[in-house]
């Protein structure tokens, strides 16, 4: 038997097909965005990932009401970034490329962040740790400006429970939704 090391992040989301069996409003994947048409539905989106942080701006240009729910924030690096490449391709960087690298990163992603948003509270909510080991890094130019559209809402309590229409956050507002799209 293979002793599996524990996900710390499972369990915030119930990340299992069996949490979102009461849903009986759409269940998109975040690969099914592109194709799908949100225009004037309530749209709740749990967790992150490359498709849901790209796309936020055009799902908020549509639908009704956006919400985002996420516990850990995630680095958000400009995606037309051109001068990281040739910054980390500089010959005093190749050696410890990895190393530089996740630091670099880590500085234009809080960079980025901090020249997108204003408000000082959104801010903190989407402030990434910058000392954690495991970093994710997602390229966007419209997350945060999409974030604080009047339409979309940061939700970063923990789901609880999700029943016929609506996600149960930990601090106990339920919102309602029609379609979820799940990262997971």
């Amino acid at each position: 038997m293979v002793n599996k090391k524990k996900d710390p992040l499972d369990g915030f989301f119930q990340n299992s097909a069996d949490f979102f069996q009461n849903f009986k409003g759409t269940l998109l994947t975040a690969e099914q965005i592109k194709t799908f048409d949100f225009s004037g539905l309530t749209v709740a989106i749990v967790g992150a990932n490359q498709m849901t942080v790209c796309h936020l701006e055009q799902i908020c240009n549509t639908a009704k009401a956006v919400e985002v729910f996420q516990i850990i924030p995630h680095f958000v690096l400009p995606h037309t970034e051109r001068g990281i490449h040739k910054l980390l391709s500089h010959p005093l960087m190749v050696k410890n490329r990895r190393l530089f690298n996740s630091r670099i990163k880590s500085l234009l992603a809080i960079r980025h962040l901090e020249s997108q948003v204003t408000d000082n509270w959104l801010k903190s909510q989407l402030m990434p740790n910058s000392a954690s080991e495991n970093k994710v890094f997602f390229k966007s130019d419209s997350y945060y400006a999409a974030l604080q559209r009047k339409n979309c809402r940061l939700v970063t309590w923990p789901l609880v429970k999700i029943s016929d229409h609506a996600l149960q956050s930990m601090d106990g507002v339920e919102h309602s939704a029609d379609i979820i799209i799940t990262t997971y």
